[in-house]
């Protein structure tokens, strides 16, 4: 399982997110990178123990290597950009956290299937660069308004009005993004826009169902 941040808010108590983690933590193997809601929260240190308490796995800036029906799979994870005080002239990305991007994009391996877990899904271009096989995002809370097959999403944090990534599944040169739309139901309305959570299938290229359409 892939928590990709904003698990715990930084006005509410934790009582939802402890009652969550508890239930899949001893029965999954869990992966968490911290988003922006959880440095917003100045309690950051604290919220990492809970998810380390509760048996989930911590990444910020490493990665850890997996076996699933016998194949192996690099897991790397870096905590949102807003956990950085550092800030480039764009606003957008921040140097710390490139370089924390980089520290784990030099431990993939060209024979293994890697997989970014990261919070903001608008960094495209370094996710391109990157070569993972797939980087999985969240924070764009699936636009807040949809119309399916019309309006993927009205407006996303950090991408304003009519949001080019706010939820599904983007190819990003050889890199496949796909950003949730998240189980958050505060009181900004989500229309056609209910929680999700999303299953990827990972389907190794020997399987005869690889090709399938």
């Amino acid at each position: 399982i892939l928590l990709a941040g904003d698990i715990a808010d930084d006005k509410g108590p934790h009582n939802g997110t402890v009652q969550l983690l508890a239930a899949i933590g001893q029965r999954y193997p869990c992966y968490y990178v911290a988003g922006n809601h959880e440095f917003r929260s100045l309690e950051i240190q604290n919220i990492k123990a809970m998810m380390r308490a509760l048996h989930i796995h911590v990444l910020e800036g490493n990665s850890v290597t997996v076996e699933i029906n016998g194949v192996p799979l690099r897991i790397s994870g870096i905590d949102d950009p807003s956990g950085f005080p550092v800030q480039a002239a764009d606003g957008r990305l921040f140097s710390c956290w490139d370089e924390e991007l980089q520290s784990v994009v030099s431990t993939n391996a060209a024979d293994m299937y890697s997989i970014l877990l990261t919070h903001r899904p608008e960094l495209t271009e370094s996710y391109r660069s990157s070569g993972f096989d797939l980087v999985v995002a969240g924070h764009a809370h699936g636009g807040q308004v949809r119309i399916p097959g019309i309006l993927n999403g009205l407006y996303a944090p950090q991408q304003g009005i009519l949001p080019k990534y706010a939820g599904g599944r983007y190819q990003l040169g050889k890199t496949a993004l796909i950003v949730s739309r998240g189980l958050c139901k505060n009181r900004r309305p989500r229309v056609f826009n209910p929680p999700e959570v999303v299953v990827i299938d990972i389907i190794p290229a020997r399987y005869p169902l690889a090709n399938a359409e």
